[in-house]
């Protein structure tokens, strides 16, 4: 949590400064409209790295500079029933798995007659969780008297640096590409491991922790994604 408010302290620190140098300079921000476009992305199936958004804002502050916020949301869930043998007990194993990813960027532009080039760079955040939960079962077998439940945070923190371009179809309608570098960090951080059993002699409950794990990464990302964007002016 205390990420989450450094990197929203500093969206507003940010907005906040673009207010002011909009109020103290209004004659040459006059001069060009501001836009704000919103475009969907498409990956090709080889593209496997952990930033994928599939949905990106971009405020256009002038010719040549814009502010931009990419969105991702996964989440997958794989259910699964265990029979009972020579019986017609039923157990279960569900797998949760989430990522909810969020970039807050700044971006060069250079405008051409039908199309436009940029570069930039945008810090990445991103919340989500890896649980399994076990009815019945310990996973492989029916277990009648058995339940388990295996719950761990992940965090993802990044920079990373872009280039892309865009073709205008039409002045409000774009086909474009991008590609850049990523360097991440991926926390799994404390989780608990809780096995819940009728039967046994000594524990109906016991609970384990798990300690914080972490991995990071440096990587091309965003290769061969196809956008689409529609500009609101």
């Amino acid at each position: 949590m205390h990420t989450i408010r450094i990197f929203i302290m500093v969206l507003i620190t940010i907005f906040l400064n673009y207010c002011n140098n909009s109020f103290f300079a209004q004659d040459s921000l006059a001069k060009t409209k501001k836009t704000i476009s919103i475009e969907g992305q498409i990956y090709p199936s080889l593209n496997t790295d952990v930033y994928a958004p599939n949905l990106k804002f971009r405020l256009n502050l002038n010719n040549s500079f814009a502010l931009r916020i990419n969105a991702d949301m996964n989440r997958l869930v794989d259910y699964k029933e265990i029979l009972e043998i020579g019986g017609e007990g039923v157990g279960s194993v569900e797998k949760i798995n989430s990522m909810y990813q969020f970039t807050l960027g700044y971006e060069k532009q250079k405008r051409l007659k039908k199309s436009l080039v940029y570069s930039g760079f945008e810090g990445v955040i991103g919340i989500g969780k890896n649980d399994e939960y076990g009815s019945r079962t310990d996973s492989i077998s029916f277990v009648s008297s058995l339940n388990y439940n295996y719950k761990r945070p992940v965090q993802n923190l990044g920079l990373r640096v872009f280039f892309g371009g865009e073709y205008y179809v039409k002045s409000n309608i774009y086909l474009g590409t991008e590609f850049g570098f990523l360097v991440s960090k991926i926390t799994y951080k404390n989780g608990t491991y809780q096995v819940l059993n009728d039967a046994s002699v000594t524990s109906a409950d016991v609970t384990e922790k798990i300690p914080k794990t972490s991995k990071s990464e440096m990587l091309f990302s965003g290769l061969g994604v196809i956008r689409v964007g529609f500009v609101f002016k």
